[in-house]
């Protein structure tokens, strides 16, 4: 099996992020076209156990496209019953069945939100809210997490450029090709370098050579397989 680690880019040394949506669910969203000078009205129709389903503050998932309205929402919960007759969740802080949306600051303080400036938390219009004190605090919907993929490519490339030193857990590592560029393999001791470096990093080199004009180092490379026992 093929070596799996952190994916990053190479040329850049940036590790690669994903947003982590498998497995959400996103509630549909609407306006009701209900609004005043200051608010706008929306509606999420939710599962009929939702009130027992989202005990707690785990929240839950919406899309809301981008609306170029300056104001405040409020949401209504609708229960999906399936009966025909609208049922919703009830604010416990007003016995009102509507819910403002709003922002909850690093200390833990709410700050109003309009419509309009909800891509700046997620671009794409995929939010988590979460019912707490009688509002729906607005978080992005996507869980940056890191991506984990096959390394050998990457794992090629970062030893080619480190230099003995560049990797603390690791000093004497590194080719350090830079300091090669437009040699000869024959007289400057490159191939040895690879060779050993990478039958370090349990790879075997098929085949190298380095391109003169562009300067390219071109290597077809195998993952040595494990030995256990």
């Amino acid at each position: 099996m093929a070596r799996m680690d952190i994916t990053m880019n190479p040329s850049l040394g940036e590790v690669n992020t994903s947003t982590g949506l498998a497995g959400k669910v996103f509630y549909p969203f609407r306006l009701s076209g209900e609004q005043d000078e200051k608010r706008v009205r929306g509606e999420i129709t939710v599962p009929a156990d939702f009130t027992v389903r989202r005990r707690g503050e785990q929240g839950f998932y919406v899309q809301i496209p981008y609306t170029p309205l300056y104001k405040e929402l409020l949401v209504r919960l609708r229960l999906d019953t399936g009966t025909g007759h609208p049922e919703y969740v009830v604010n416990s802080t007003n016995n009102t069945t509507w819910f403002p949306v709003d922002l909850q600051d690093s200390e833990g303080a709410t700050q109003v939100i309009r419509l309009s400036e909800y891509e700046t938390i997620n671009e794409e219009g995929r939010y988590h809210l979460v019912l707490r004190d009688g509002c729906l605090l607005l978080y992005s919907g996507d869980d940056t997490d890191l991506e984990i993929g096959a390394a050998k490519y990457q794992n090629e490339v970062f030893l080619l450029k480190a230099f003995p030193g560049n990797l603390y857990q690791y000093p004497t590592t590194g080719v350090g090709l830079i300091d090669f560029l437009h040699g000869n393999f024959e007289n400057n001791n490159l191939a040895a370098r690879l060779q050993a470096e990478f039958k370090g990093d349990n790879m075997v080199i098929i085949n190298a050579y380095m391109d003169s004009v562009t300067g390219e180092l071109l290597l077809e490379t195998e993952e040595k397989e494990e030995q256990n026992g």
